[in-house]
């Protein structure tokens, strides 16, 4: 009889379990409210592709029977947690993206020059890149070029750097426990599945072996089996600066942060007037932003002017006036391609 207990008891806690599963992946496959569009119960479209632009509201969508991306807009003022530290207030930009990874739906390296990836002298702006690949999603990564440039000069290491399944440079760095960035990579893989490790912890062959498809040399980790992590408790700096960070929620859901910064003395970018926008944010707010959105690992990619979010090809944040457009750069990380024809709902 005690047996036999047991094993109703296991049925029931599997059937609430089963249910829970499936009002989660319910409450996950509805549109949020400012988008007017039937999502079927994986969260796609079941056809055609669904863009929606609100830019001074700041929501933007994309859907389809393979990729769904929804961008918020929100104005953050994290309270201080020491005297000492400054005021934030910023712009953050939160892209949660969702890919059926067995498709084949996966993030991808995009390239300045599709023809000629790699190519010297073809670095583009972010946004025109995007633009060039027809790229839904773009973001900014690890500015691996700037290390290349630095090793011919002074003997800096480049790391290891994969682009696509290719390994483009084989440098391992030494993981410096206080320095930022320390050096830990940012590997996706063919699954979907997202890893960190120290530079020196994994070889460049074997993240190959297990299918990594891109690999970024950056860090630190800010969130590891979603606790934060120990360089965020002692030794993250709490200096305010733009900042970006790249995490997975579960293999094929991928949170994207960029919090704009240097935007809080009057300046005019671009022809618009901007004054005491955003201060930028302290490692650990991102870090603590990450996890809120349930990353169950969660990296640091390079900020200040490398970091720009783009929507279809144009740019979503603000950067500083001597750089409004960011830097210029080879490559970028992408999800989706639009299609020709392509319409976009909303106020632009």
């Amino acid at each position: 009889m005690k047996r036999i207990g047991a094993a109703l008891l296991a049925l029931m806690l599997l059937v609430t379990a089963g249910a829970a599963f499936a009002a989660e992946t319910a409450a996950t496959a509805a549109a949020p409210e400012w988008a007017d569009v039937k999502l079927n119960s994986r969260g796609f479209t079941d056809e055609g592709e669904y863009i929606f632009a609100d830019d001074e509201n700041g929501h933007w969508m994309y859907a389809s029977p393979s990729l769904r991306i929804e961008i918020v807009r929100t104005l953050e003022t994290p309270e201080k947690k020491k005297k000492s530290d400054k005021m934030q207030q910023f712009y953050c930009y939160t892209a949660e993206i969702w890919c059926d990874t067995e498709s084949g739906e996966l993030p991808k390296t995009i390239w300045s020059d599709p023809d000629n990836p790699r190519g010297r002298n073809t670095e583009k702006f972010s946004k025109d890149i995007a633009e060039i690949n027809h790229a839904v999603f773009a973001t900014s990564t690890d500015y691996y070029t700037y290390r290349v440039d630095k090793k011919k000069k002074d003997g800096g290491n480049v790391g290891i750097v994969i682009r696509d399944g290719e390994i483009l440079y084989n440098h391992p760095v030494k993981n410096r426990e206080k320095g930022m960035p320390n050096y830990e990579t940012l590997a996706i893989f063919a699954d979907g599945h997202v890893e960190s490790w120290p530079n020196t912890g994994k070889k460049a062959e074997e993240y190959i072996k297990e299918g990594a498809l891109q690999v970024y040399t950056f860090g630190p980790c800010l969130v590891r089996d979603g606790e934060l992590t120990e360089y965020i408790h002692k030794h993250a700096n709490r200096s305010l600066n733009p900042r970006h960070a790249f995490g997975m929620v579960e293999p094929g859901h991928y949170i994207d942060v960029i919090c704009e910064g240097r935007l809080w003395t009057k300046q005019k970018i671009l022809g618009e007037i901007i004054e005491k926008r955003s201060t930028g944010v302290m490692m650990e707010t991102l870090a603590e932003i990450m996890q809120a959105k349930g990353c169950r690992i969660a990296v640091n990619l390079d900020g200040g002017q490398t970091a720009v979010m783009t929507f279809m090809g144009k740019q979503l944040n603000y950067v500083i006036k001597s750089d409004p457009y960011g830097r210029k750069t080879f490559e970028m990380l992408g999800f989706g391609t639009w299609g020709s024809g392509a319409e976009i709902q909303g106020t632009k």
